[in-house]
């Protein structure tokens, strides 16, 4: 989704959705990005997460998905294309469970903001947040373990 876009917008827009969700410490997951794993490791400590197997080689620590993550281990995990995943549910649903109680989730879509916020809404998130990166959106999140 990014790979036309530029990538520094986002990383900012998604550093501060982290920043503003008290999310600054612990380890991020990005999944499926390669671009955006590089550059917001440069900052933190992340895992790449599905990435392609040429990208993969290339980030240190990659996993194939989540489920080799601990349940409530990642301060945040940060994603793209939410808005438009007819298996949004349950791709949120894994994000939470790897993210600490407090921790945020970021996903980065473009355009359908509106669809962005219902999804995070229905997900369970709370304090729900979204910034414009040019055509992109960042839609953010905190977790909240009951």
């Amino acid at each position: 989704m990014l790979d036309g876009l530029f990538v520094t917008p986002a990383v900012t827009a998604i550093g501060e959705a982290l920043h503003s969700a008290h999310a600054d410490d612990g380890r991020l997951a990005v999944v499926g990005h390669a671009k955006l794993a590089t550059a917001l490791a440069t900052t933190r400590e992340v895992v790449p997460v599905g990435m392609s197997a040429r990208a993969a080689k290339k980030l240190a620590g990659a996993v194939g998905d989540l489920a080799s993550i601990e349940d409530r281990s990642l301060a945040g995990v940060v994603g793209t294309d939410i808005a438009t995943d007819d298996d949004w549910a349950r791709v949120l649903g894994t994000w939470i469970r790897a993210v600490r109680d407090g921790g945020a989730i970021v996903f980065v879509d473009r355009g359908r903001a509106p669809e962005a916020s219902r999804r995070a809404l229905c997900a369970g998130l709370t304090e729900i947040e979204q910034r414009h990166a040019g055509r992109a959106v960042v839609t953010s999140g905190l977790v909240t373990h009951l």
